[in-house]
């Protein structure tokens, strides 16, 4: 079965990794959600994509350079803009969340994928998902473009699974030749560069035990196009088209 991993949450219908966009991914009928990490000044791991805070909250400045409960001060729905123009989630107080949080939050078999973008965040997110339900479960992924934070996760977890993420234009094989050397379990592309055909590269990746995922996909003949050549899962903006695409789950 082919995921359909939430990228940011259901990001095109709410904001980017708050709780409002998992809460409605999940209800969209994601198998799994993605979320990115960054380190606070005092050591926290805050839920947020950009290593500032302009873009999506009513707030500036460096995540790093500030404190949690700085952070928490901010609107993380202040910059969403819907279709019409109007600023629907202003002011409803949403939070920048913590991993914790959607750790203690996230129901039982919905999966995740957690990318770490600040390497020094490798070491504080394993020691979170150490302990968690969907660790236990075996339905949690760490995740990143930076090679030495997925091979410092896997160091100090060697059974947690790592996936490799490639920039566009980046080869998949050779990814593919450093991510067995290496011990993670997957790689994931770009959408654009597995090409109109990805099934020698699915067969290299299944010959060499890997997986293959891709980033991102919302064109719906593609998602199906993909799922039936067995690509593990894709991250999409679009939860609810590729659960319509992809036809219910197994857990439905």
């Amino acid at each position: 079965m082919t995921l359909i991993v939430a990228h940011r949450g259901a990001a095109s219908d709410a904001p980017e990794n708050t709780m409002a966009a998992f809460q409605l991914a999940v209800e969209m009928g994601a198998d799994a959600i993605e979320l990115d990490v960054h380190l606070t000044a005092d050591g926290k791991l805050a839920v947020i994509h950009d290593e500032t805070l302009d873009r999506t909250t009513n707030l500036s400045g460096a995540v790093v350079s500030k404190t949690l409960a700085q952070i928490r001060r901010g609107d993380a729905g202040y910059r969403y803009e819907a279709g019409d123009g109007s600023f629907p989630f202003r002011g409803k107080k949403l939070r920048v969340p913590t991993l914790t949080e959607v750790l203690d939050w996230l129901p039982d078999g919905v999966g995740l994928a957690v990318e770490i973008k600040a390497r020094a965040a490798a070491g504080p997110t394993v020691e979170a998902l150490r302990s968690s339900r969907v660790r236990a479960a075996g339905a949690v992924s760490v995740i990143s473009f930076d090679e030495a934070a997925i091979d410092e996760a896997h160091r100090l977890d060697p059974e947690l699974p790592t996936g490799y993420l490639l920039v566009p234009f980046q080869s998949s094989e050779p990814a593919l030749t450093f991510a067995v050397e290496h011990g993670h379990a997957a790689i994931l592309p770009w959408e654009a560069d597995l090409g109109l055909d990805p099934a020698p590269l699915l067969a290299l990746a299944r010959a060499y035990g890997r997986r293959v995922g891709c980033y991102v996909v919302n064109d719906p003949e593609r998602m199906k196009q993909l799922a039936a050549l067995g690509l593990w899962g894709f991250v999409t903006d679009l939860p609810g088209v590729a659960r319509v695409a992809l036809g219910p789950s197994a857990s439905t």
